[in-house]
């Protein structure tokens, strides 16, 4: 009878182990995915469109680094990977991130790097007081100034910076083209968005139409960042200040007026004919 117990005790305390085991590796994903911002899911949708020739180049330097088992395990678990019928290890995951950025395309890198970057990237909430004797590109320049005190002197913290290295390789080159790259990028997006609203909302406020209105502004939300355009007639130059509400001018609330009254009456139209 001790006997018999101490088999079930032993049997079950194997279970437990696996069931702990299965667990740590699912948490490790997870913690993974948490860190990098969903990056790890990116890299693996990478690994499983690899052509085939590709993907056994990278297998082959995985046999070489891991062993034959591990390779064996890969292959064999690929397509429960890829349909995510199976869960795949934060250990696996790891091993994968370290074997293929030395083999993805740049512009591949840039993709990835730049959905981290919308995670840990630096964020800002300013408005942008405009007068209506300044040109767009004045404008411009102003909100290219303020992105590059914002992302240019942006360190990323420490505790990504290992993670980044992996796209880098080790090379420092690539790895100052994958920064240069993204502070680039972050000011070409928020450049070309005032770039294209500046250009309607002065016309309008230098116009016979917008005689009446006072105060314009119009906010631009892009990636980490908050730009209010506030276009002011009481205001000259281009100047960047903080945050602050913006009360609508009694022309402004008129034309607003006029659109309710539209709409409304169209209903009514509507539904008078429809008799």
């Amino acid at each position: 009878m001790t006997r018999r117990y101490r088999r079930r005790s032993r049997y079950r305390s194997r279970e437990e182990v696996g069931r702990e085991y299965a667990r740590a590796h699912i948490e490790a994903a997870r913690r993974l995915t948490t860190q990098l911002g969903g990056v790890d899911q990116d890299v693996k949708q990478y690994f499983f469109n690899l052509p085939p020739n590709e993907l056994r180049l990278v297998l082959d330097a995985y046999e070489q680094e891991y062993g034959a088992n591990k390779r064996a395990y890969a292959t064999q678990t690929m397509e429960a990977w890829r349909t995510g019928r199976r869960q795949m290890g934060g250990e696996v995951a790891e091993r994968l991130f370290k074997l293929l950025p030395p083999r993805m395309p740049l512009a591949t890198k840039y993709s990835l790097i730049e959905n981290l970057w919308k995670h840990v990237g630096p964020r800002s909430k300013k408005t942008l007081r405009i007068g209506v004797d300044v040109s767009v590109e004045q404008i411009v320049d102003a909100v290219r100034m303020h992105i590059d005190e914002s992302v240019v002197r942006y360190r990323i913290p420490d505790s990504l910076e290992r993670r980044f290295e992996w796209l880098a390789s080790g090379d420092s080159h690539v790895k100052q083209d994958l920064l240069n790259h993204l502070r680039r990028y972050e000011k070409a997006l928020v450049v070309e968005g005032a770039r294209l609203q500046l250009p309607v909302m002065l016309a309008h406020m230098r116009s016979v139409a917008g005689s009446q209105t006072h105060r314009l502004a119009q906010v631009l939300k892009i990636g980490n960042h908050e730009l209010e355009l506030q276009i002011d007639k009481g205001a000259s130059g281009v100047a960047i200040i903080e945050p602050q509400s913006v009360q609508r001018s009694t022309g402004a609330a008129k034309d607003y007026e006029w659109i309710l009254w539209i709409i409304a009456a169209a209903v009514i139209l509507y539904f008078v004919f429809r008799r």
